[in-house]
């Protein structure tokens, strides 16, 4: 009986060693060398390393020194300092909804599977909410700028061709004119209207108020006519 089962381990294990064995001819010198070394270090070989992506790794703070690509409109040119002190520069992708202006401080990502840092965040201006008592106070960047002569004025077309918006500069301030005759003013939520003073006037068309809810006017005096 321990004949018969020492002849049939023989057998698997010959089997195995047919089931793996390579022709050496089909080998070269240097193949064979190394599966030879090895085998004799009795380790397998380590995987290479991901390739990692230039310029930038990890999470980063740099300043965005330009906000205008000749070719390539929405990259902003950033500045940083990667983890050993070097300096340098590139024109980064923004995430949607990230508006930078030149200074702004940005941080700078390194995605894992992406060929090149992102700008993926802002830093406020130091203004904490509530900060600005009027909206004169509010220091608005121009991206574009143009002057007017007292002639001219700046117009937005439909596709078609046809005028939908003119702005002008006049003797009592800026105006805004809708070419359209019949205009739309709509807003899912709330529409204010705030000014120090506020006009109202109509034609002979009338003026027409509708509300599902009560209407309320507050006012130190109310005068009718």
């Amino acid at each position: 009986m321990a004949a018969q089962e020492d002849y049939a381990d023989h057998a698997e294990e010959a089997a195995a060693t047919e089931a793996v064995q390579v022709d050496p001819d089909a080998i070269d010198d240097a193949t064979r060398s190394k599966l030879r070394a090895l085998f004799e270090a009795g380790v397998a070989p380590a995987p290479a390393a991901p390739a990692r992506a230039p310029a930038a790794q990890g999470l980063l703070v740099g300043e965005v020194i330009d906000t205008h690509h000749p070719d390539c409109p929405g990259r902003v040119r950033v500045r940083w300092f990667d983890e050993h002190g070097e300096m340098l520069e590139r024109w980064l992708l923004c995430l949607r909804g990230q508006r930078p202006r030149r200074g702004d401080r940005v941080l700078v990502e390194q995605p894992a599977n992406w060929h090149e840092p992102l700008v993926t965040g802002v830093f406020a201006a130091g203004a904490e909410p509530g900060a600005f008592d009027s909206l004169e106070d509010q220091d608005a960047h121009a991206s574009h700028a143009m002057r007017l002569a007292p002639d001219q004025c700046v117009q937005i077309d439909d596709v078609q061709g046809k005028p939908l918006v003119q702005i002008l500069a006049s003797g009592a301030g800026p105006v805004v004119r809708l070419m359209s005759p019949d205009i739309n003013l709509e807003a899912a939520g709330k529409l204010s209207l705030r000014a120090q003073t506020l006009e109202l006037e109509a034609g002979r068309g009338g003026v027409d108020i509708r509300t599902e809810a009560d209407t309320v006017v507050r006012s130190r005096y109310i005068r009718l006519n």
